[in-house]
C-alpha cells in the first residue's frame, strides 16, 4: 500500500456522496492532460459499468459521482482496482526503467 500511499491521499466521500480520489499535489499536472482525462472516464466508466454517473477533475482531484444507493460498494471497488491499478502500473514503469 505504500505505492499507493506515494501517489494517493485518500479516498473518501465528499458530503453529496460522491467518490473523491485525492491525489499527491505533484500528480496534478497529470490531471489536466486530456489523453489522461479520457483514460481515467473510461476506466471508471469500465469499473462502475452501470453505477458510473460522472467524473470531474478539480485540482488534484477526481470526483466520482455513482448511483444513488451504489456508494458504499463502489467506494470499496474503487479503492480496490485502484490499488490494483497503481500496483500494475508501477510495476511497468519500473519495468522500462530497468530495460533502459
Amino acid at each position: 500500500m505504500d505505492t499507493v500511499n506515494q501517489i494517493v491521499k485518500e479516498v473518501k466521500f465528499d458530503e453529496e456522496k460522491r467518490i473523491l480520489v485525492s491525489l499527491q499535489n505533484q500528480f496534478e499536472v497529470y490531471l489536466q492532460d486530456q489523453k489522461i482525462l479520457s483514460m481515467l472516464k473510461e476506466s471508471a466508466q469500465s469499473i462502475l459499468q452501470k453505477d458510473f454517473v460522472q467524473l470531474e477533475i478539480v485540482k488534484n482531484i477526481c470526483r466520482i459521482t455513482v448511483a444513488t444507493g451504489s456508494e458504499e460498494k463502489n467506494l470499496e471497488l474503487v479503492k480496490t482496482e485502484l490499488v490494483k491499478g497503481l500496483q500494475m502500473a508501477m510495476a511497468f514503469l519500473s519495468h522500462m526503467h530497468n530495460q533502459k
